[in-house]
């Protein structure tokens, strides 16, 4: 066998090339792969630190504020408390789904965005039409008084955007379910605090904790079901009786004998921050809550707690992003693994944490890529797809949930968060990888030193 000198530089490029490769078959970061088969721990709770209210178990340790105020969660690993994991339900957007079936920003579903997209893509050309019926003179006068009219509804819009943390959250319980092995505390919006037309959303939007002390699977029918481990937080996010801005819109165009917009078009999603700090910085996440319970407004700039955040990067459903960036003039990007959703109604799409010391769990966030719909008696009426979006908030990540329009039925999903082993993600280069790589890259630099040297071809066979 004979290279020449085009072949070895041939080479040498392709084990470089190949590096990525090699490196999946390195070891991996990977925690103790017991922490979700655990299947009951002890449980210790009651307030803490004059703000917090805590579980304590040997594996995991969580946090939330104590009299509701906001539905804030903090845990992290018991054995060390070097990373503090906090996701804190952020609000509730109304946004429009135009040619994407997930969130973005710059699609809510307010008086502005609805005048700068549905007015002229479809309202307009709708009442254009009946010029037909009307003749043009009295089509004329007819259309202008629908354009006031319609921009009067503009205004009676409510706001697209409500905010969590400004509002006033009640705190029923912890009490501990003993036939189910599971703590179980609510947090209840009651008080919007001067949102304007937001009123409806008071006492009519829940957060039904869960925190189980022994694993258990919930089923609702064949196809239907989730498992909590023990030592993990499960939240039935709960919406009732919301008031959807396109319905407004309909009921104008009903009026005036025009075609409804699809109620496709619109959905409502649930803005969650995913962000890591540490021990050092419990003191900012007190002051942030206590800031706003006393001012009744969302807190802004350093007195959150997501500016001491040390988030690096987000796995999600195994895929590495960068979380450092600050990408929020941007789009948010779709979670992949939610568009597919057909067959999918037993999986659940998960976002790890920032992957930290080998062997120590990480925090994770997770949720079923369906949600149910309940009538007024509470059964259920239909499964929906739910989507998501994301992006990078400069050291913390935004999480968008979303679900379609739901109508007058209630909402139900839930999310968990807990512990688990760190996510089997390779390693781009590990030591042994990079030491293998060096020699072979060694002795190709030989082999070309060679070449030059004897400007003939090598036959590596004969090289002892």
């Amino acid at each position: 066998m004979k290279i020449g000198r085009k072949s070895i530089l041939a080479l040498s490029l392709a084990l470089l090339l190949a590096a990525p490769a090699l490196a999946v078959l390195s070891p991996t970061a990977k925690a103790d792969d017991s922490v979700e088969n655990v299947q009951s721990l002890p449980v210790e709770e009651g307030p803490w630190n004059n703000v917090w209210y805590k579980f304590e178990t040997p594996l995991i340790t969580l946090i939330f504020p104590a009299k509701g105020t906001k539905p804030m969660f903090l845990w992290w690993y018991t054995n060390d408390n070097s990373t503090i994991y906090v996701v804190k339900f952020q609000g509730v957007i109304e946004y429009l789904i135009l040619d994407k079936p997930y969130y973005r920003h710059r699609f809510h579903a307010d008086n502005a965005t609805i005048n700068a997209t549905l007015w002229g893509s479809y309202i307009e050309p709708k009442l254009s039409q009946k010029r037909l019926q009307y003749g043009y003179n009295s089509w004329w006068n007819w259309y202008w008084s629908r354009v006031e009219e319609f921009r009067e509804l503009l205004q009676g819009l409510h706001r697209a955007y409500l905010p969590f943390s400004a509002c006033n959250w009640t705190l029923t319980g912890p009490v501990f379910v003993e036939n189910e092995d599971y703590w179980s505390f609510n947090f209840t919006l009651t008080d919007v605090y001067g949102h304007p037309r937001l009123e409806f959303a008071e006492n009519n939007i829940e957060i039904r904790c869960r925190f189980y002390n022994k694993t258990t699977t919930v089923t609702f029918d064949n196809e239907h079901s989730y498992t909590v481990a023990a030592g993990q937080l499960k939240f039935d996010f709960v919406v009732k009786n919301w008031q959807w801005n396109i319905d407004s819109i309909n009921a104008f165009l009903r009026m005036h004998g025009v075609e409804e917009i699809p109620t496709d078009r619109t959905g409502l999603a649930l803005w969650i921050n995913m962000a890591s700090i540490q021990l050092e910085d419990l003191l900012c996440a007190k002051n942030e809550v206590q800031y706003e319970a006393e001012h009744r407004v969302e807190a802004e700039g350093m007195l959150r707690v997501e500016s001491r955040s040390r988030m690096r990067e987000v796995a999600i459903n195994g895929e590495l992003y960068d979380a450092s960036r600050d990408e929020t003039s941007q789009d948010e990007k779709p979670v992949q693994a939610t568009l597919q959703l057909r067959e999918r109604f037993r999986e659940r799409i998960r976002l790890h944490f920032a992957i930290g010391a080998k062997d120590v769990p990480v925090g994770f966030l997770e949720f079923v890529p369906w949600a149910r719909l309940l009538n007024e008696t509470g059964g259920t009426v239909e499964y929906v797809d739910v989507t998501a979006s994301y992006v990078a908030a400069g050291g913390h990540l935004r999480l968008f949930i979303c679900y379609p329009y739901f109508g007058n039925y209630t909402l139900e999903h839930d999310p968990t968060v807990g512990l688990t082993s760190a996510p089997l993600i390779p390693e781009l280069i590990n030591q042994k990888l990079l030491l293998v790589l060096i020699g072979a890259t060694a002795v190709i630099v030989v082999l070309v030193a060679a070449v030059k040297v004897r400007k003939k071809p090598i036959n590596i066979l004969a090289i002892k």
